[in-house]
């Protein structure tokens, strides 16, 4: 099975520009003109208008169980009972993971008052996704992978993915992985963007040494169609001698067995 382990929808197909379409329907129809089996929805409780409800994330894997995999959002900066919602989310409603987005929720991964929803996700037996990539809408200190560090040394038995794979800053990510043996990273967006430049190289090793058992794919649909991704990223995979076997485990089998998918 194929699962693409980053993927966005939204209430409002074209709530980020007319150049994307961020609808459900959008999402099926390239996963159903693609090798991808299923998709990750991530919501996002954050600024609008980027602000994803995991509500709509809820109804739209209600709708489509057997392509979408949904992770809830919730923010402990500003909701006192984001760890109750947080739980019902993943025991009521269905979703498998946590999605923190420091830029659009004005949180760094450091920030202790997010450890008692981290500690939930890992008493619940889900994991925390947290974008690491960097851009203007917030401190760029936020945004930085080292800063997730801090937070496996306070839940070291929570399973973290680093989204993005620590995007500019990949290294520090690679870093932080080998420091802290619950970190997956997740590849979408990096590796397009370090295709066929002097850091592809430098950064496909930090995939090697990391190990395939610890490494997700994933597209950002709507920013990359689903099919695209996918053939160039088995491609710059199969170029820098990753097997068959360490295909499988990064195109599905990873992320199926951190969401407990069988």
């Amino acid at each position: 099975m194929i699962i693409d382990a980053l993927t966005h929808l939204h209430p409002n197909p074209n709530s980020i520009g007319d150049q994307h379409d961020l609808s459900p329907e959008f999402l099926i129809k390239n996963l159903d003109e693609s090798p991808v089996d299923m998709a990750l929805v991530t919501a996002i409780d954050g600024d609008e208008p980027y602000r994803i409800p995991t509500s709509f994330v809820v109804d739209c894997c209600r709708k489509y169980p057997d392509k979408l995999i949904g992770f809830a959002s919730v923010n402990p900066l500003i909701n006192p009972n984001a760890v109750s919602e947080f739980e019902r989310y993943i025991t009521q409603d269905g979703m498998r993971g946590l999605k923190l987005h420091p830029r659009h929720q004005h949180l760094a991964a450091d920030d202790s008052r997010i450890i008692p929803l981290v500690e939930k996700a890992a008493e619940l037996g889900v994991p925390v996704a947290i974008c690491s990539t960097q851009w203007k809408h917030a401190p760029l200190r936020d945004q930085l992978p080292h800063t997730i560090d801090t937070l496996c040394k306070a839940v070291p038995h929570a399973t973290i993915i680093i989204v993005h794979g620590g995007g500019f800053h990949f290294m520090d990510a690679f870093v932080v992985a080998v420091a802290n043996e619950n970190v997956f990273l997740e590849t979408s967006t990096t590796m397009k963007y370090f295709e066929n430049t002097p850091f592809e190289d430098q950064y496909l090793f930090t995939l090697k040494q990391i190990g395939a058992h610890r490494i997700l794919y994933g597209s950002d649909h709507p920013e990359d169609p689903a099919a695209q991704c996918y053939e160039r990223t088995l491609n710059i995979l199969t170029r820098h001698g990753f097997s068959s076997e360490e295909q499988e485990l990064i195109f599905g089998r990873n992320i199926q067995g951190l969401v407990g998918l069988t």
